[in-house]
């Protein structure tokens, strides 16, 4: 999920007057994919799928470490055999034959020994897991951030040291370590420390310990009280903004291998249409010829057009070069005549060339930057569309557009199989 929000404007109230309640989780899939979102929250589709076996592994590490703190809390200093002993029997126990693994050239036994090596090396730099008071294991938070919404979740681990110094602890099992400044700007850690925050205010400091399990590695990171006040309004907008959502389009990523409503997705559907079909029928499928006849026309209007825009431009430079040579403003042709006139341009440089932002800097710094800024008819219509406008703004607005249907059709290179 994005870390910046607009915050322009009121906030719309949520529907029906009642709390909103919100995780990270439920707004991060809103995020990656709106109609994931409407499948699983406001639908509540229940689809006959498994875990995919990522999901799964994660679960089962979560379970050896929870296991493993409430034997600290006990008093007790469990070894790394006991822990190892303790993910095995969780993970026969909570295995079944609908896990997915959706990542070819993986097994089962592959991703059980990977979990395996993620407790060994935690123990490993770890033991004796006496670095502060363990006061909380997967627990819970609810959070009123005001407007009607209220922030909940689970917090893997929550530890006090000495000196009123509380530590947020969470364990990934993901293959992917981000590096610290994308850390520093992590949504779901700032969530935390909101919570935490709010719980302890005495707190001299709240710090947010990312465990990388596969990496050995973990990423320290803290908020501001100014970096928590920012978060709490855009979290806020952000419910806002699903909150009002009328239309939950698909949207596709390298992710959706492993989504759940991969079976029910639109975007899919033709997909596994055409995995249902032998190979030697997939030519003559009217989707498929549907798309490779558009695709053909499309690209021939493509070559088309470049080929006749460069022997327009080599035509016009040979007849302004004539009318030069030969003083004419007009030289005529059998159906038609051409004028030529020859007066200096000015280019000021463009949205991706380096000296842009220099003259955006010089228009302000002369006062003219209102006057030079142009509307931006996208931007308009966004705001109509997402944007926090009040009311009576938003139908000023919609008084003077037109609104139509349109289907639009766009081609992109086949995917490979998923």
């Amino acid at each position: 999920m994005g870390n910046q929000a607009s915050v322009e404007g009121p906030l719309p109230p949520v529907h029906n007057g009642a709390m909103a309640r919100y995780s990270y989780s439920r707004l991060d899939t809103y995020a990656s994919c709106p109609l994931k979102y409407k499948f699983q929250y406001l639908d509540r589709v229940k689809v006959d799928v498994g875990p995919s076996i990522e999901a799964f592994l994660g679960s089962r590490v979560h379970d050896a470490l929870e296991w493993l703190y409430r034997q600290v809390q006990l008093g007790f200093t469990p070894s790394v055999d006991e822990v190892l002993a303790q993910y095995e029997e969780a993970w026969d126990a909570e295995w079944a034959d609908n896990v997915r693994i959706v990542r070819r050239g993986m097994s089962a036994d592959a991703y059980r020994r990977m979990g395996m090596q993620c407790l060994e090396l935690y123990c490993s730099r770890h033991a004796p897991f006496a670095e502060g008071l363990v006061l909380g294991l997967e627990e819970p938070f609810s959070l009123n951030l005001g407007e009607g919404v209220e922030l909940t979740g689970f917090i893997d681990r929550l530890m006090k040291r000495d000196g009123d110094i509380y530590e947020v602890h969470d364990y990934k099992t993901s293959g992917a370590l981000p590096k610290p400044e994308e850390a520093a700007r992590d949504v779901q850690a700032g969530m935390y420390a909101l919570a935490v925050r709010s719980r302890f205010p005495h707190a001299r400091e709240v710090r947010l310990v990312w465990h990388y399990l596969r990496f050995d590695e973990r990423l320290i990171t803290t908020r501001s009280p100014e970096e928590l006040a920012r978060l709490r309004e855009e979290t806020v907008h952000r419910i806002a903004e699903v909150e009002r959502a009328t239309e939950f389009p698909p949207q596709e990523s390298a992710l959706c291998a492993w989504c759940a409503y991969f079976g029910i997705c639109p975007a899919k559907g033709h997909h596994l249409v055409l995995v249902a079909l032998p190979e030697n029928e997939h030519h003559g499928e009217p989707g498929i010829v549907l798309v490779d006849r558009l695709a053909k026309l499309k690209a021939e209007l493509k070559e088309t057009t470049a080929r006749l825009a460069a022997e327009i431009a080599q035509v016009e430079e040979a007849l302004v070069a004539y009318a030069r040579d030969h003083g004419f403003a007009v030289v005529v042709g059998t159906e038609a005549e051409a004028t030529i006139t020859e007066e200096e341009t000015l280019t000021l440089p463009g949205s991706g060339d380096a000296d842009r932002v220099e003259l955006e800097d010089r228009l302000r710094r002369l006062g003219l930057w209102e006057s030079c800024a142009s509307v931006s008819l996208d931007r308009v219509k966004k705001l109509v569309r997402e944007g926090d406008l009040p009311e009576e703004a938003r139908a000023e607005i919609l008084a003077l557009a037109r609104v139509e249907p349109r289907a639009t059709v766009r081609l992109r290179r086949r995917r490979p199989a998923e």
